[in-house]
Protein backbone atom coordinates (compact mmCIF):
# COMPACT_ATOMS: atom_id res chain seq x y z
CA UNK A 1 0.00 0.00 0.00
CA UNK A 2 1.04 3.44 -0.63
CA UNK A 3 2.95 4.89 2.19
CA UNK A 4 1.64 8.21 2.33
CA UNK A 5 -1.85 7.52 2.61
CA UNK A 6 -1.02 4.79 5.01
CA UNK A 7 0.14 7.42 7.35
CA UNK A 8 -3.34 9.25 6.96
CA UNK A 9 -5.22 6.97 7.27
CA UNK A 10 -3.46 6.61 11.44
CA UNK A 11 -3.05 9.83 11.54
CA UNK A 12 -7.19 10.37 10.85
CA UNK A 13 -7.35 7.43 13.49
CA UNK A 14 -5.23 8.87 16.00
CA UNK A 15 -6.83 12.90 16.06
CA UNK A 16 -9.65 12.24 17.96
CA UNK A 17 -8.31 9.77 21.00
CA UNK A 18 -8.02 13.22 23.00
CA UNK A 19 -11.83 12.96 22.63
CA UNK A 20 -12.44 10.06 24.36
CA UNK A 21 -15.35 10.31 26.48
CA UNK A 22 -16.50 9.24 30.13
CA UNK A 23 -13.77 7.72 31.84
CA UNK A 24 -14.40 4.10 33.58
CA UNK A 25 -12.27 4.30 36.31
CA UNK A 26 -12.37 0.64 37.42
CA UNK A 27 -11.70 -1.19 34.45
CA UNK A 28 -8.50 1.79 33.71
CA UNK A 29 -7.18 0.68 37.42
CA UNK A 30 -6.65 -2.77 36.13
CA UNK A 31 -5.25 -1.83 33.10
CA UNK A 32 -2.83 0.53 34.27
CA UNK A 33 -1.79 -2.31 36.22
CA UNK A 34 -1.37 -4.63 33.76
CA UNK A 35 0.80 -2.84 31.60
CA UNK A 36 3.35 -2.45 34.03
CA UNK A 37 3.63 -6.05 33.41
CA UNK A 38 5.67 -7.24 29.78
CA UNK A 39 2.47 -8.85 29.07
CA UNK A 40 0.13 -8.34 26.06
CA UNK A 41 -3.09 -7.18 27.49
CA UNK A 42 -6.06 -8.65 25.52
CA UNK A 43 -9.50 -6.25 26.27
CA UNK A 44 -12.34 -8.82 24.82
CA UNK A 45 -15.68 -8.02 25.19
CA UNK A 46 -19.41 -7.49 23.09
CA UNK A 47 -18.98 -5.17 19.91
CA UNK A 48 -19.99 -1.59 21.44
CA UNK A 49 -19.46 -2.42 25.02
CA UNK A 50 -16.35 0.39 24.87
CA UNK A 51 -13.25 -1.75 24.63
CA UNK A 52 -11.76 0.60 22.28
CA UNK A 53 -12.69 3.79 23.86
CA UNK A 54 -10.86 2.47 27.51
CA UNK A 55 -7.87 1.79 25.18
CA UNK A 56 -8.05 5.03 24.21
CA UNK A 57 -8.71 6.35 27.77
CA UNK A 58 -5.43 4.28 28.81
CA UNK A 59 -3.60 6.03 25.90
CA UNK A 60 -4.45 9.28 27.31
CA UNK A 61 -3.10 8.85 30.86
CA UNK A 62 -0.11 6.57 29.74
CA UNK A 63 1.89 9.83 30.25
CA UNK A 64 4.01 9.61 26.56
CA UNK A 65 3.58 11.82 23.49
CA UNK A 66 1.33 11.12 20.73
CA UNK A 67 4.39 10.24 18.90
CA UNK A 68 5.00 7.17 20.97
CA UNK A 69 1.71 5.67 21.10
CA UNK A 70 -0.19 4.02 17.73
CA UNK A 71 -3.91 3.16 17.58
CA UNK A 72 -4.87 0.74 15.07
CA UNK A 73 -8.52 0.58 13.67
CA UNK A 74 -8.17 -3.11 12.02
CA UNK A 75 -11.95 -2.55 11.10
CA UNK A 76 -11.53 0.74 8.89
CA UNK A 77 -12.91 0.02 5.70
CA UNK A 78 -9.33 1.77 4.37
CA UNK A 79 -8.01 -1.40 5.02
CA UNK A 80 -10.77 -4.24 3.97
CA UNK A 81 -9.82 -6.93 1.81
CA UNK A 82 -6.45 -6.56 3.07
CA UNK A 83 -6.10 -7.68 6.53
CA UNK A 84 -2.69 -9.39 6.74
CA UNK A 85 0.09 -9.40 8.52
CA UNK A 86 2.29 -7.41 5.81
CA UNK A 87 -0.52 -5.11 6.46
CA UNK A 88 0.58 -4.58 10.42
CA UNK A 89 4.34 -4.45 9.11
CA UNK A 90 3.36 -1.48 6.81
CA UNK A 91 1.57 0.24 9.33
CA UNK A 92 4.32 0.19 11.86
CA UNK A 93 7.47 0.85 10.08
CA UNK A 94 5.27 3.87 8.22
CA UNK A 95 4.19 5.19 11.22
CA UNK A 96 7.49 4.47 13.35
CA UNK A 97 9.37 6.19 9.88
CA UNK A 98 6.98 9.29 10.12
CA UNK A 99 7.36 10.44 13.54
CA UNK A 100 10.74 9.28 13.97
CA UNK A 101 10.21 8.25 17.39
CA UNK A 102 10.38 4.74 19.07
CA UNK A 103 7.21 3.43 19.35
CA UNK A 104 6.25 3.08 23.63
CA UNK A 105 2.64 1.50 23.36
CA UNK A 106 0.45 -0.30 20.40
CA UNK A 107 -3.24 -0.49 20.32
CA UNK A 108 -4.39 -3.16 17.70
CA UNK A 109 -8.27 -2.82 17.93
CA UNK A 110 -10.17 -5.94 16.51
CA UNK A 111 -7.58 -8.20 16.28
CA UNK A 112 -9.19 -11.33 15.43
CA UNK A 113 -9.85 -9.87 11.75
CA UNK A 114 -6.05 -10.84 11.07
CA UNK A 115 -5.42 -14.38 11.00
CA UNK A 116 -2.17 -15.63 12.97
CA UNK A 117 -1.79 -12.30 14.31
CA UNK A 118 -0.22 -13.82 17.79
CA UNK A 119 3.03 -14.32 15.91
CA UNK A 120 3.53 -10.90 14.41
CA UNK A 121 2.31 -9.35 18.22
CA UNK A 122 5.18 -12.11 20.13
CA UNK A 123 7.65 -10.52 17.78
CA UNK A 124 7.10 -7.03 18.52
CA UNK A 125 6.55 -7.79 22.44
CA UNK A 126 9.97 -9.19 22.51
CA UNK A 127 11.23 -5.80 21.26
CA UNK A 128 9.81 -4.07 24.49
CA UNK A 129 6.43 -2.59 22.62
CA UNK A 130 3.56 -2.70 25.07
CA UNK A 131 0.66 -4.04 23.51
CA UNK A 132 -2.55 -4.43 23.65
CA UNK A 133 -5.55 -6.20 21.28
CA UNK A 134 -9.39 -5.52 21.29
CA UNK A 135 -11.42 -8.15 20.16
CA UNK A 136 -15.51 -9.42 20.11
CA UNK A 137 -14.71 -12.88 20.04
CA UNK A 138 -13.88 -15.12 22.46
CA UNK A 139 -11.56 -16.91 19.44
CA UNK A 140 -9.17 -14.28 20.65
CA UNK A 141 -8.83 -16.61 23.76
CA UNK A 142 -8.37 -19.82 21.90
CA UNK A 143 -5.74 -22.34 21.94
CA UNK A 144 -3.73 -20.77 19.38
CA UNK A 145 -3.37 -17.60 21.20
CA UNK A 146 -2.44 -19.15 24.74
CA UNK A 147 0.13 -21.22 22.81
CA UNK A 148 2.01 -19.02 20.57
CA UNK A 149 1.74 -15.80 23.58
CA UNK A 150 2.57 -18.89 26.46
CA UNK A 151 3.12 -16.95 29.74
CA UNK A 152 3.36 -13.55 27.68
CA UNK A 153 -0.61 -12.58 27.60
CA UNK A 154 -3.51 -11.49 30.20
CA UNK A 155 -6.72 -10.63 29.16
CA UNK A 156 -9.55 -8.30 30.76
CA UNK A 157 -13.31 -8.88 29.95
CA UNK A 158 -14.87 -5.74 29.35
CA UNK A 159 -18.96 -5.58 29.61
CA UNK A 160 -21.52 -2.89 29.12
CA UNK A 161 -21.91 -0.04 31.85
CA UNK A 162 -22.79 -1.25 35.37
CA UNK A 163 -25.08 0.52 37.52
CA UNK A 164 -22.87 2.12 38.93
CA UNK A 165 -20.60 3.08 35.90
CA UNK A 166 -24.35 3.95 35.04
CA UNK A 167 -25.36 6.52 37.51
CA UNK A 168 -21.37 8.17 37.37
CA UNK A 169 -22.51 8.89 33.86
CA UNK A 170 -25.66 10.77 35.38
CA UNK A 171 -23.12 12.35 37.68
CA UNK A 172 -24.55 10.99 40.82
CA UNK A 173 -22.26 9.59 43.83
CA UNK A 174 -23.41 6.66 45.04
CA UNK A 175 -21.08 6.66 47.56
CA UNK A 176 -22.48 9.51 49.70
CA UNK A 177 -25.14 8.33 51.84
CA UNK A 178 -26.77 11.36 52.25
CA UNK A 179 -27.04 11.84 48.34
CA UNK A 180 -27.93 8.27 48.05
CA UNK A 181 -30.95 8.69 50.34
CA UNK A 182 -31.99 12.28 48.76
CA UNK A 183 -31.94 10.74 45.35
CA UNK A 184 -33.50 7.30 45.99
CA UNK A 185 -36.23 8.56 43.49
CA UNK A 186 -34.08 9.38 40.88
CA UNK A 187 -31.98 6.24 41.38
CA UNK A 188 -35.22 4.21 41.04
CA UNK A 189 -36.07 5.88 37.90
CA UNK A 190 -32.51 5.16 36.14
CA UNK A 191 -32.79 1.60 37.58
CA UNK A 192 -36.08 1.61 35.44
CA UNK A 193 -34.46 3.01 32.41
CA UNK A 194 -31.38 0.87 32.85
CA UNK A 195 -33.84 -2.65 32.81
CA UNK A 196 -35.30 -1.23 29.93
CA UNK A 197 -32.24 0.11 27.60
CA UNK A 198 -28.91 -1.59 29.08
CA UNK A 199 -26.26 -0.20 29.24
CA UNK A 200 -24.17 -0.40 25.91
CA UNK A 201 -22.20 3.76 26.56
CA UNK A 202 -23.27 5.46 23.58
CA UNK A 203 -27.01 4.07 24.00
CA UNK A 204 -27.06 5.12 27.68
CA UNK A 205 -25.92 8.69 26.78
CA UNK A 206 -28.32 9.17 23.77
CA UNK A 207 -31.73 10.46 23.32
CA UNK A 208 -34.28 8.47 24.11
CA UNK A 209 -35.76 8.66 20.60
CA UNK A 210 -32.21 6.91 19.06
CA UNK A 211 -31.69 4.47 21.82
CA UNK A 212 -33.33 1.62 20.04
CA UNK A 213 -32.08 2.82 16.45
CA UNK A 214 -28.78 2.32 18.03
CA UNK A 215 -29.62 -0.76 19.63
CA UNK A 216 -30.74 -2.71 16.80
CA UNK A 217 -27.92 -1.24 14.45
CA UNK A 218 -26.07 -3.06 17.20
CA UNK A 219 -27.51 -6.34 17.02
CA UNK A 220 -27.73 -6.70 13.16
CA UNK A 221 -24.01 -5.76 13.21
CA UNK A 222 -23.28 -8.85 16.24
CA UNK A 223 -25.22 -11.17 13.91
CA UNK A 224 -23.47 -10.65 10.53
CA UNK A 225 -20.03 -9.54 11.42
CA UNK A 226 -19.33 -11.37 14.33
CA UNK A 227 -21.52 -14.25 13.73
CA UNK A 228 -22.24 -15.00 10.66
CA UNK A 229 -19.38 -13.33 8.26
CA UNK A 230 -17.06 -14.95 10.80
CA UNK A 231 -18.31 -18.40 10.83
CA UNK A 232 -19.38 -18.46 6.88
CA UNK A 233 -23.02 -19.39 7.56
CA UNK A 234 -25.33 -18.54 4.42
CA UNK A 235 -28.77 -19.45 6.67
CA UNK A 236 -28.69 -15.63 8.06
CA UNK A 237 -32.98 -15.79 8.14
CA UNK A 238 -32.62 -18.94 10.47
CA UNK A 239 -29.28 -17.28 12.24
CA UNK A 240 -31.42 -14.15 12.88
CA UNK A 241 -34.98 -16.34 13.74
CA UNK A 242 -32.70 -18.37 16.20
CA UNK A 243 -31.31 -15.09 17.78
CA UNK A 244 -34.96 -13.39 18.31
CA UNK A 245 -35.97 -16.51 20.13
CA UNK A 246 -33.35 -17.02 22.70
CA UNK A 247 -33.18 -12.93 23.76
CA UNK A 248 -37.05 -13.95 23.80
CA UNK A 249 -36.17 -16.35 26.45
CA UNK A 250 -33.85 -14.72 29.06
CA UNK A 251 -33.50 -16.07 32.68
CA UNK A 252 -35.20 -19.43 31.42
CA UNK A 253 -34.23 -22.55 31.13
CA UNK A 254 -33.36 -24.26 27.32
CA UNK A 255 -31.98 -27.04 25.62
CA UNK A 256 -31.18 -27.83 22.27
CA UNK A 257 -33.84 -29.91 21.32
CA UNK A 258 -36.63 -27.56 22.45
CA UNK A 259 -35.13 -24.78 20.74
CA UNK A 260 -35.59 -26.68 17.02
CA UNK A 261 -38.62 -27.83 18.09
CA UNK A 262 -39.80 -24.06 18.81
CA UNK A 263 -37.94 -23.06 15.40
CA UNK A 264 -39.94 -25.58 13.74
CA UNK A 265 -43.45 -24.71 14.99
CA UNK A 266 -43.19 -21.29 14.99
CA UNK A 267 -40.83 -20.22 12.45
CA UNK A 268 -41.55 -22.95 10.07
CA UNK A 269 -37.17 -24.01 9.92
CA UNK A 270 -36.31 -27.45 9.94
CA UNK A 271 -33.06 -27.28 12.12
CA UNK A 272 -30.67 -30.32 13.05
CA UNK A 273 -29.92 -30.35 16.76
CA UNK A 274 -26.32 -30.08 15.73
CA UNK A 275 -26.92 -26.68 13.73
CA UNK A 276 -28.75 -25.27 16.68
CA UNK A 277 -25.74 -26.21 19.01
CA UNK A 278 -23.37 -24.76 16.40
CA UNK A 279 -25.53 -21.82 16.30
CA UNK A 280 -25.67 -21.47 20.13
CA UNK A 281 -22.03 -21.50 20.93
CA UNK A 282 -21.15 -18.82 17.97
CA UNK A 283 -23.35 -16.45 19.65
CA UNK A 284 -21.95 -17.32 22.84
CA UNK A 285 -18.12 -16.88 21.02
CA UNK A 286 -19.55 -13.55 20.25
CA UNK A 287 -20.35 -12.73 23.92
CA UNK A 288 -24.62 -12.08 23.33
CA UNK A 289 -25.46 -14.80 25.21
CA UNK A 290 -24.43 -17.05 28.33
CA UNK A 291 -25.76 -20.08 29.47
CA UNK A 292 -25.74 -21.34 33.48
CA UNK A 293 -25.26 -25.13 33.95
CA UNK A 294 -27.35 -26.44 37.05
CA UNK A 295 -25.08 -27.25 40.13
CA UNK A 296 -24.28 -30.63 40.52
CA UNK A 297 -20.82 -32.58 41.50
CA UNK A 298 -21.30 -34.41 38.84
CA UNK A 299 -19.98 -33.32 35.51
CA UNK A 300 -22.13 -35.98 33.88
CA UNK A 301 -25.91 -34.47 35.22
CA UNK A 302 -24.41 -30.23 34.13
CA UNK A 303 -24.10 -31.39 30.83
CA UNK A 304 -27.33 -33.37 30.37
CA UNK A 305 -29.72 -31.04 32.26
CA UNK A 306 -30.64 -27.63 30.83
CA UNK A 307 -28.75 -24.50 31.09
CA UNK A 308 -30.12 -21.42 32.17
CA UNK A 309 -30.21 -18.23 29.44
CA UNK A 310 -28.85 -14.45 29.83
CA UNK A 311 -28.16 -11.75 27.10
CA UNK A 312 -25.24 -9.42 27.39
CA UNK A 313 -27.54 -6.51 27.17
CA UNK A 314 -31.28 -6.07 28.30
CA UNK A 315 -31.46 -2.78 25.59
CA UNK A 316 -30.51 -5.62 23.27
CA UNK A 317 -32.91 -7.76 24.46
CA UNK A 318 -36.37 -5.69 24.58
CA UNK A 319 -35.92 -4.35 20.95
CA UNK A 320 -35.46 -7.74 19.06
CA UNK A 321 -37.27 -10.17 21.33
CA UNK A 322 -41.39 -10.82 21.29
CA UNK A 323 -42.76 -8.47 24.08
CA UNK A 324 -46.20 -9.15 25.43
CA UNK A 325 -45.83 -8.53 29.20
CA UNK A 326 -43.21 -6.18 30.75
CA UNK A 327 -41.52 -9.43 32.65
CA UNK A 328 -39.68 -7.27 35.08
CA UNK A 329 -38.54 -10.24 36.76
CA UNK A 330 -36.98 -11.54 34.13
CA UNK A 331 -35.36 -8.49 33.30
CA UNK A 332 -34.09 -8.11 37.19
CA UNK A 333 -32.90 -11.82 37.25
CA UNK A 334 -30.90 -11.16 34.01
CA UNK A 335 -29.46 -7.99 35.60
CA UNK A 336 -28.41 -9.60 38.52
CA UNK A 337 -26.49 -11.99 36.28
CA UNK A 338 -24.61 -9.48 34.90
CA UNK A 339 -23.67 -7.91 37.77
CA UNK A 340 -22.22 -11.40 39.01
CA UNK A 341 -20.21 -11.62 36.28
CA UNK A 342 -18.81 -8.50 36.69
CA UNK A 343 -17.72 -9.43 40.23
CA UNK A 344 -16.06 -12.64 38.38
CA UNK A 345 -18.28 -14.95 40.77
CA UNK A 346 -18.74 -18.76 39.35
CA UNK A 347 -21.92 -19.31 39.01
CA UNK A 348 -24.75 -22.17 39.05
CA UNK A 349 -28.96 -22.52 39.13
CA UNK A 350 -29.88 -25.08 41.68
CA UNK A 351 -32.86 -27.26 41.38
CA UNK A 352 -34.36 -30.03 44.03
CA UNK A 353 -35.91 -33.49 42.74
CA UNK A 354 -39.50 -31.47 43.69
CA UNK A 355 -39.09 -28.84 41.33
CA UNK A 356 -37.95 -26.34 44.34
CA UNK A 357 -35.26 -23.71 42.25
CA UNK A 358 -33.01 -21.20 43.45
CA UNK A 359 -31.66 -18.60 40.65
CA UNK A 360 -28.11 -18.37 41.45
CA UNK A 361 -25.55 -21.10 43.44
CA UNK A 362 -22.36 -19.33 43.65
CA UNK A 363 -19.25 -21.40 44.43
CA UNK A 364 -15.64 -20.68 45.20
CA UNK A 365 -12.88 -23.06 45.78
CA UNK A 366 -15.06 -26.57 46.55
CA UNK A 367 -17.47 -25.12 48.70
CA UNK A 368 -20.75 -23.13 47.87
CA UNK A 369 -20.79 -19.67 49.52
CA UNK A 370 -24.02 -18.22 48.29
CA UNK A 371 -27.50 -18.65 47.46
CA UNK A 372 -29.60 -15.79 45.25
CA UNK A 373 -32.89 -15.67 44.38
CA UNK A 374 -34.50 -12.97 42.15
CA UNK A 375 -38.67 -12.01 42.89
CA UNK A 376 -39.10 -8.45 41.63
CA UNK A 377 -42.75 -8.64 43.34
CA UNK A 378 -42.82 -10.74 47.39
CA UNK A 379 -46.26 -8.82 47.80
CA UNK A 380 -47.64 -12.05 46.89
CA UNK A 381 -47.63 -14.82 50.14
CA UNK A 382 -47.41 -17.56 47.56
CA UNK A 383 -44.34 -16.09 45.66
CA UNK A 384 -42.58 -14.82 48.88
CA UNK A 385 -43.43 -18.46 50.53
CA UNK A 386 -42.05 -19.81 46.75
CA UNK A 387 -38.69 -18.26 46.94
CA UNK A 388 -38.36 -18.88 51.33
CA UNK A 389 -39.06 -22.48 50.71
CA UNK A 390 -36.68 -22.81 47.76
CA UNK A 391 -33.68 -21.03 49.07
CA UNK A 392 -34.32 -23.12 52.39
CA UNK A 393 -34.05 -26.58 50.98
CA UNK A 394 -30.63 -25.26 49.17
CA UNK A 395 -29.52 -23.51 52.30
CA UNK A 396 -29.97 -27.33 54.08
CA UNK A 397 -27.96 -29.09 51.18
CA UNK A 398 -25.63 -26.73 51.17
CA UNK A 399 -25.16 -25.75 55.10
CA UNK A 400 -25.91 -22.65 55.15
CA UNK A 401 -27.42 -20.33 57.36
CA UNK A 402 -28.26 -17.30 55.16
CA UNK A 403 -30.36 -17.32 51.47
CA UNK A 404 -30.22 -13.85 49.67
CA UNK A 405 -34.01 -12.25 48.19
CA UNK A 406 -33.90 -9.29 45.30
CA UNK A 407 -36.98 -7.80 45.59
CA UNK A 408 -37.98 -4.60 43.69
CA UNK A 409 -38.70 -2.83 47.04
CA UNK A 410 -39.39 -4.83 50.07
CA UNK A 411 -36.17 -5.17 52.65
CA UNK A 412 -36.06 -6.97 55.23
CA UNK A 413 -34.08 -9.58 57.45
CA UNK A 414 -36.46 -12.59 58.75
CA UNK A 415 -35.10 -15.19 61.04
CA UNK A 416 -36.38 -18.82 61.98
CA UNK A 417 -34.35 -21.60 63.44
CA UNK A 418 -31.03 -20.47 63.37
CA UNK A 419 -31.49 -19.61 59.71
CA UNK A 420 -31.55 -16.05 58.05
CA UNK A 421 -33.52 -14.73 54.80
CA UNK A 422 -32.29 -11.33 53.88
CA UNK A 423 -34.40 -9.27 51.07
CA UNK A 424 -32.77 -6.53 49.82
CA UNK A 425 -34.09 -4.28 46.67
CA UNK A 426 -31.89 -4.67 43.78
CA UNK A 427 -31.06 -1.00 43.56
CA UNK A 428 -29.63 -1.37 46.77
CA UNK A 429 -28.13 -4.92 45.92
CA UNK A 430 -26.44 -3.35 42.68
CA UNK A 431 -24.45 -0.32 44.39
CA UNK A 432 -23.22 -2.57 47.21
Amino acid sequence: MEKEKLIQVLLEQNRFIQKVGIFREEYLSVIQKRMKMQETLALVGVRRCGKSTLAQQFLVRSGVSKEEYLYINLEDPFFSGNLTLNLLDELYNAYSEFTGVKLKYLVLDEIQNISHWEKWVRLKQEGGLKIIVTGSSSKLLASEFSTVLSGRSTSLRIYPLSFKELLLFECLNFQDKRELLLQKNKIKSLLRRYLESGGFPRVVLETSENKKVLLREYYESIVLRDVATRYAIREINLLQSLGVLLLTNISSLVSIGKLASVLQESFKYRMSLDTVSRFLSYFESAYLFFLVPIFSYKIKEQMQYPRKLYSIDLGLRNVVSFRFLEDLGKLAENLVFLELMRREKEIYYWKSPHDKEVDFVLKEGLKVKQLINVSWNVDDVKTKERERTSLLEAMGEFKLKEGLVITEDYEAIEEQNQTKIKYIPLWKWLLE
